[in-house]
């Protein structure tokens, strides 16, 4: 059985988000906004569509927060379940594939100058080698180390076994740190 830690502070902020305590709900988009974005980005074409689809994450969250249950997991893996949702409606919708040509401005603007171009440089290195991923694969590597997801939520968000998830992560990040040994 997999323990997840939660804090008991953040427990206390979603039970009173989740009675309408628009206060406590700022508190978690201000903790999740920027991962829930960093963790769009990595699967959109744009930051402009990452940063769309994650304000409607939070619209939906807000609209539905009543639905949340505490004992069915945490607020962490049900705002991920709802940006994978959203994710896949927006594929539904369009007919857009990764695109490996920008870089996250949440990512750039928190840099120094100097610092910057390697950052850029990083950040497209790591896109290029993703892009060397199946879907699956990449799903589980953007959910266990983009998204800071553990194994369990990771295999329930995927709908895998945590063995799968561990297996599927493994075999990528060797393809991917053998991507960056010939790079």
């Amino acid at each position: 059985m997999n323990n997840i830690v939660v804090s008991d502070e953040e427990i206390q902020i979603v039970q009173k988000a989740v009675l309408g305590d628009q206060q406590a709900f700022a508190q978690l988009f201000e903790q999740y906004y920027v991962p829930i974005n960093r963790y769009l980005y990595f699967h959109m074409n744009s930051q402009q569509d990452a940063d769309d689809l994650t304000d409607i994450v939070f619209l939906k969250t807000w609209q539905n927060l009543s639905n949340f249950k505490l004992n069915k997991g945490t607020f962490k893996a049900w705002l991920y379940r709802i940006a994978h949702n959203q994710l896949i409606d927006f594929y539904r919708r369009s007919s857009l594939i990764d695109s490996i040509d920008e870089i996250p401005e949440t990512e750039a603007n928190a840099m120094k100058p100097e610092n910057l171009t390697i950052a850029k440089q990083e950040i497209q290195q790591l896109r290029t080698a993703l892009a060397q991923l199946d879907e699956r694969s990449r799903s589980v590597i953007i959910h266990r180390f983009i998204a800071g997801l553990d194994h369990h939520e990771t295999a329930k968000l995927l709908g895998l076994s945590e063995g799968n998830v561990r297996v599927i992560q493994l075999r990528s990040l060797k393809k991917i740190k053998s991507f960056f040994m010939e790079d």
